[in-house]
């Protein structure tokens, strides 16, 4: 069994700066995401994947490389309470749909369903297993931009292996963009 997502991970200088300004926030009963797993899921394979042709599929994107930057924290759901707290995209949320769009259409023939709830482009920081209020995290991490916008110029096919520890994220493939 193979899980698999396509995802624009951010530069190191970005990651950077969302390790600086997620250090400390508390969040009860929060499952933190890592460094190692900080990515904007553009589509979500499931556990069946066959990870050469879908890099095949996405070959020759033609999508141009856009620009992306971070904003401040929130919960996914916009309710009071939620399951998980992101980071939204500040800059580039319109060409990223675009990007998951074209991502979808060409895995559409293999069978990869998109998920149906509306495209939000996020970076997950913490999970919890039961309805939590996220607005003392989210205010600690604050609403303005979190480090530079970044020129996204690549997607990259994860394998995703779920472990005790969590989830651990291997790079298959980085596939450009358009011209």
């Amino acid at each position: 069994m193979t899980r698999g997502f396509i995802a624009v991970r951010p530069p190191d200088a970005v990651l950077d700066a969302v390790a600086a300004r997620t250090s400390n926030y508390e969040l009860d009963g929060a499952r933190r995401t890592t460094r190692e797993q900080w990515h904007l899921t553009l589509q979500f394979l499931g556990d069946d994947v066959d990870l050469a042709a879908v890099g095949e599929a996405l070959a020759e994107l033609e999508t141009p490389p856009g620009m992306v930057q971070l904003s401040g924290a929130g919960p996914i759901d916009y309710r009071k309470r939620s399951l998980v707290l992101v980071l939204f995209a500040r800059v580039g949320k319109e060409w990223l749909a675009g990007l998951a769009d074209e991502v979808a259409r060409r895995l559409a023939p293999l069978g990869y369903e998109r998920d149906q709830r509306q495209f939000l482009a996020h970076l997950t920081l913490a999970r919890c297993r039961v309805r939590t209020l996220m607005t003392t995290a989210a205010a600690a991490i604050g609403p303005e931009p979190v480090g530079d916008a970044w020129l996204v110029d690549h997607v990259t096919l994860f394998e995703s292996r779920l472990l005790p520890t969590g989830a651990e994220h291997v790079v298959r493939a980085e596939i450009p963009l358009g011209p």
